[in-house]
């Protein structure tokens, strides 16, 4: 078995090597904020337009299980800066907490390899860079091309044109790491610019969990023009590369940080929450065309991106390179071992008294959906009666239409389920058939016809945790003691690096 181990690491490191001493190639790496998955035309959105996305997952790979590590942004981007889960990142895995330097991340250890960095729009955050760092993690940064008359909800940064700026400048005998981030889809929107679109309120593409209502489908159709904003500055990076021959070259992922902000989703550990878009191009050494249902976990780009340019990958890194899924020819389900995915959440904004989380934990395959609750006597999406901002009540739920309508039709008996799946107190286990129930509508973890299937899930969760050591398995709770590192509440109960209690 050891022989066998010695030479499977011996020709991992030979492909390496290989990969170090052939022509690397630029990366692109293009991330929206809160876009689920199901919202992109190669997913089969028809009313949110996406050709630049459609045309690398049609070039590339498009990838049919893509989760991020948590449903919350600076968690997210820690995951997928240092490839490791957000247990492993201590402050780095809440909202406005810290990212210490004694944690790698993958693109200094590309510049250390020979990569020049830039970056433009959101990068990691919301939170606080520790001590220590003594290089800024993503190059320069550009911000200075802006938009002239952005609408409203539109981040005025002009990201294309800082991409065109750097893109100009850069030193031509190194190839790049760029990180193009937006800020959109975030909340909030503007409201009712579907109308002026020209968008139809019955092609939005409605998540069961919420009502059916005229208010919900306006916002996801608001939500969506923020989306081919996004999309519109990815077509005009490629056709910047394009232009310049440099296209076939880069290495491009598109992706998301996690799901899109409405109830139920962001802040959840159910698929509107962590699943997200996953497209890869690079002509020539991807092969093309191809629909792959694997499982991944964007704590898997790091040791990708750093297989790919022949770096070495830090020990400490819990994601695995896709590289072999991604130069196979395959479709389909491509490598057995890819068959779950682990997935987590602490806390996030200032929603509960005290500042506590609601953490969670879930394991996801192709037939169940598993997640651990351990404060079950907590609110999921925070406590219905403490209006702390900037959300107000339910503060782990951003303001929007679709919140705003469940809060005010909550005793109507036709809404009242939608705001109970949203808002209510929810068991300590949750199970859910995943090919009969996709929508994770039916807990079925108390039916005892589920019993065994519940208990398997639950030893093969607590392995894959005990296995990279979360401290959730001893007992032990860091989180919800971890400053808040950011005054973004408006709340002079909290102080600015530390945890002040907002208890009257």
């Amino acid at each position: 078995m050891k022989r066998v181990v010695l030479l499977a690491a011996a020709a991992c490191l030979l492909s390496v090597a290989g990969r170090a001493q052939a022509p690397r190639p630029n990366i692109l790496f293009v991330i929206s904020d809160d876009q689920s998955a199901m919202h992109a035309g190669a997913y089969g959105d028809t009313a949110t337009h996406t050709p630049a996305f459609d045309r690398i997952a049609r070039e590339g790979v498009l990838f049919n299980h893509a989760y991020a590590a948590a449903p919350s942004c600076a968690p997210s981007r820690s995951a997928i800066l240092t490839g490791r889960n957000i247990w492993e990142v201590e402050e780095g895995g809440i909202l406005l907490g810290m990212l210490r330097s004694k944690f790698k991340v993958f693109p200094l250890l590309l510049e250390d390899a020979g990569y020049q960095l830039g970056a433009t729009g959101k990068t990691w955050g919301p939170g606080k860079l520790g001590p220590g760092w003594t290089r800024e993690i993503f190059g320069k940064v550009y911000a200075a091309q802006r938009l002239e008359d952005p609408s409203p909800g539109i981040n005025p940064v002009d990201y294309a044109a800082n991409f065109d700026e750097f893109f100009a400048e850069r030193d031509q005998s190194k190839p790049f790491f760029f990180w193009l981030g937006t800020t959109e889809p975030h909340q909030s929107y503007d409201v009712g610019a579907w109308k002026r679109a020209g968008k139809k309120l019955e092609d939005a593409r409605l998540p069961a969990w919420l009502p059916d209502t005229p208010e919900t489908r306006g916002e996801i159709l608001d939500y969506g023009l923020e989306i081919e904003h996004f999309d519109s500055n990815l077509a005009r990076v490629i056709a910047t590369l394009e232009a310049a021959g440099e296209l076939d070259n880069t290495l491009i992922i598109v992706t998301s940080d996690h799901g899109n902000p409405l109830p139920r989703s962001k802040c959840n550990l159910y698929d509107g929450g962590t699943r997200v878009p996953f497209a890869v191009r690079w002509p020539g050494k991807i092969p093309t065309g191809r629909t792959v249902d694997d499982f991944v976990n964007l704590t898997d780009v790091a040791p990708t991106l750093l297989e790919i340019a022949g770096v070495e990958i830090p020990a400490e890194v819990s994601g695995r390179s896709l590289w072999p899924v991604l130069e196979s020819s395959e479709s389909g389900w491509i490598d057995a071992a890819r068959d779950f995915v682990v997935t987590a959440f602490e806390r996030h904004t200032v929603a509960r008294r005290n500042a506590v989380g609601y953490p969670m934990r879930a394991i996801r395959t192709a037939k169940w959906a598993y997640i651990r609750n351990y404060e079950p006597e907590r609110w999921p999406a925070g406590d219905p009666d403490y209006n702390a901002p900037p959300q107000g009540l339910f503060g782990d739920v951003d303001r929007g239409a679709a919140k705003s309508y469940l809060m005010a039709n909550a005793e109507n008996d036709a809404v009242r389920p939608y705001y109970l799946m949203s808002f209510g107190r929810r068991p300590a286990e949750e199970l859910y058939d995943m090919e009969n129930d996709p929508d994770q509508l039916h807990n079925i973890a108390a039916d005892p016809q589920y019993m065994e299937t519940k208990q398997r899930l639950h030893w093969q969760l607590e392995e894959y945790l005990r296995g990279h050591d979360d401290p959730r398995i001893r007992g032990e709770n860091p989180w919800d003691g971890y400053a808040f590192t950011t005054n973004v509440f408006g709340n002079p109960n909290w102080k600015i690096e530390g945890v002040a209690s907002p208890l009257p």
